[in-house]
């Protein structure tokens, strides 16, 4: 109640400002793709128009990318490609001193009613899922459906809502079907009510929604896009002049147990082409989000100190599960970015018996031209050891069986290559080869301490190697209509760590994403 009165407080003679550019970029929108384009190459080409804070701490609002610059005239098909699907989608949600760009005209929403002190209602309606084939079955990925969005601006505050009716993995072990014998709910995964102080420069969100926190393109170390949506608060604060960011997020992740997560990040730009980043967070049990936790203004291990000071004799029931990462991402070349992120877990290993838990990432990612159309090109090589996110005594860096970070979970290592060719804005070839080595080393499997030590670096029993290739073609000829189709072949030795087992199946896949 107290942030919120200091909210409430904050807003008092703000300038009004519209819902729609408050309004987040999901995480895992197509349009990422496009922002890490644009970062390949200096601000300058930019002219001011579009705007890049954070990038390797996402989500970002809307209001964040827009600028107030002119386009510039001439910035070649690599930037003018991205720049283009982006103002496509932005048009519609103009902030303060962005102006539309009539050359790309945005799709109008269902209803958008904007009063004149700055309220704003706005609804807009979809259909949006990816359905996938192989040789032993056919699946709609979980989200596919119709998808619904309201927001409500007052002043500086946004209420926002997405809400999909369709299929979601595992539905009725929590809900009621809407199809009898079929996994269709009404369900949301980015639903919050959030502040935003004038110029964005700090701001509040409290609900549910996914995050994405480090420079990997698939997926990050800690806390990743691939993991499941989670409810809690945010706060976060940007001092401009220094390109610094900061931000704090409490999160339960099991309200029955009172299994909370907290998590605070800096991420800082020195330099135009180069991005800095450290990210600590705490697996803690309580019935609530804890003072010190929720603040996030000190380390957490010293959090755990403070606790146990004041109550020595509840050390372990107080006890956390604490994880580092550090990740850099350098523009070496106009055109060739290089990142990578490294993180550590578990600080409280206080004998050499306790094994290393480490995960790394490095990455390389590039664009040009080819006879007037776009190309782009990108690697990452992850690795991550045995028992990373385990904890013997129950904190766990999972929520519904998945990991917060990377998504094959510990004990693999994978390598992905990926291009793309964009001949024109409305269309892309794409391809992707991966490889992924998966021990049999789980998330329930932690290391206890006493047992017999092991190397954590090396994999565990039968590994099971599969190697895969994609390859499709996508459509997007306007910010509300995206269409892709694509087909691949899969290998997998060792299937399931029987030894000598196979797989080998062709697959096919669609993806439709018609918003109004």
């Amino acid at each position: 109640m107290a942030l919120l009165a200091f909210v409430a407080l904050g807003g008092l003679g703000a300038n009004p400002a519209g819902a729609a550019p408050l309004q987040t970029l999901p995480v895992g929108n197509p349009l990422e793709a496009e922002l890490r384009v644009l970062d390949l190459y200096p601000s300058a080409a930019l002219a001011g128009r579009l705007r890049l804070p954070h990038l390797q701490t996402l989500p970002l609002q809307l209001a964040e990318i827009e600028g107030a610059g002119v386009p510039a005239a001439e910035t070649g098909p690599v930037v003018a490609m991205a720049r283009a699907r982006l103002e496509r989608v932005l048009g519609r949600d103009p902030a303060e001193g962005f102006a539309p760009d009539p050359a790309y005209p945005a799709t109008p929403r269902l209803l958008q009613h904007l009063e004149p002190e700055g309220g704003r209602l706005e609804l807009s309606a979809g259909l949006e899922g990816r359905g996938e084939a192989d040789e032993h079955a056919s699946r709609l990925v979980s989200g596919s459906g119709l998808q619904l969005r309201a927001a409500l601006g007052l002043d500086r505050w946004l209420v926002f809502s997405h809400v999909v009716v369709g299929r979601i993995d595992s539905a009725r072990t929590f809900a009621d079907p809407i199809v009898q014998g079929e996994d269709v709910i009404a369900h949301t995964e980015d639903t919050y009510l959030s502040y935003t102080g004038a110029g964005e420069r700090w701001g509040a969100r409290f609900g549910r929604t996914r995050w994405h926190w480090g420079p990997g393109e698939e997926g990050s170390l800690l806390l990743s896009k691939t993991a499941p949506a989670m409810t809690g608060l945010a706060l976060r604060g940007r001092l401009a002049g220094l390109r610094l960011d900061a931000v704090a997020l409490s999160a339960t992740l099991d309200a029955a147990t009172g299994e909370q997560l907290a998590a605070h990040r800096l991420e800082w730009q020195p330099l135009d082409g180069l991005r800095l980043g450290i990210t600590e967070t705490a697996r803690y049990r309580a019935t609530g989000w804890q003072p010190l936790y929720l603040a996030g203004v000190i380390p957490y291990f010293m959090v755990q100190r403070l606790e146990t000071q004041d109550d020595p004799d509840s050390a372990t029931s107080l006890r956390n599960n604490i994880m580092v990462g550090f990740d850099a991402g350098w523009r070496i070349a106009p055109g060739t970015r290089v990142y990578g992120e490294i993180a550590v877990d578990d600080l409280h290993a206080r004998t050499s018996e306790n094994p290393d838990k480490l995960a790394w990432q490095v990455g390389w990612e590039g664009a040009g031209t080819v006879g007037g159309s776009r190309v782009t090109w990108g690697g990452e090589y992850t690795r991550v050891w045995r028992f990373v996110y385990t904890s013997y005594f129950g904190r766990a860096y999972e929520l519904q069986g998945r990991p917060l970070g990377f998504p094959t979970g510990p004990d693999a290592r994978r390598l992905r290559l990926r291009g793309t060719w964009d001949p024109a804005v409305d269309w892309q070839l794409f391809g992707a080869v991966a490889r992924t080595d998966r021990g049999e080393n789980t998330l329930d499997q932690p290391f206890v301490p006493g047992s017999p030590k092991v190397e954590a670096s090396t994999f565990q029993g039968v590994v099971e190697r599969t190697r895969e290739f994609d390859a499709g073609v996508r459509w997007w000829p306007a910010g509300g209509v995206d269409l892709a189709l694509s087909a691949g072949y899969r290998w997998v030795d060792d299937a399931a760590h029987v030894p000598g087992a196979r797989d080998r199946s062709a697959r096919a896949a669609f993806e439709v994403r018609l918003t109004r």
